[in-house]
């Protein structure tokens, strides 16, 4: 059972915290059997909000631009049955994300990074999203996805091109909901 702990009660990271946080970092991700290229080599780089967007109706923000403008192409010409599931991550909400991906695969990175980048590996600060069926829920991140109707437009139509393919050599597994800029 995970314990809950109050914000206010909660201080700084201690010593031995802030050097596994910075050792998870800043390892070579072919540790963990990741393939992909390092995208950011800066723990605490900052997003420019100036620079995105909060996508309405999603809870999830993309940079303006190409991304933004994907997105609208997509809603458009695939349908109203298709969502943003994630946008833009920085480095420590990957850290976040691949920590947590970490615990439940019981302490295992190497598991974890099969099916989540690890911190500073992720696409998503630079411009990636993914995409999903509008009441799939979670099975948009599973090959469920891949069967929808959704994934079958974005195919049909020519705007999937696929970072981790079926057969791809980074060492994660396929994500079809994941839009590449």
């Amino acid at each position: 059972m995970i314990k809950v702990v109050a914000a206010s009660r909660l201080g700084a990271f201690t010593k031995s915290e802030m050097d596994f946080i910075e050792a998870t970092f800043f390892r070579d991700a072919k540790d963990y059997g990741f393939y992909g290229a390092k995208v950011s080599t800066e723990l605490l780089t900052k997003i420019d909000v100036s620079k995105t967007i909060k996508m309405p109706g999603t809870g999830h923000y993309l940079y303006r631009g190409r991304p933004e403008v994907l997105y609208a192409e997509l809603k458009k010409d695939v349908g109203q049955d298709i969502v943003l599931t994630s946008g833009i991550r920085s480095v420590v909400k990957q850290l976040d994300l691949f920590l947590n991906k970490g615990y439940i695969c019981n302490g295992n990175l190497s598991k974890a990074a099969r099916s989540l980048a690890p911190p500073g590996y992720s696409f998503h600060g630079s411009g990636d999203f993914d995409v999903g069926k509008i009441g799939l829920g979670a099975d948009n991140f599973t090959d469920s996805f891949a069967a929808t109707d959704v994934y079958k437009r974005l195919i049909d139509l020519g705007y999937v091109n696929i970072r981790y393919t079926e057969t791809n050599f980074y060492g994660v597994r396929f994500e079809p909901w994941h839009i590449k800029v």
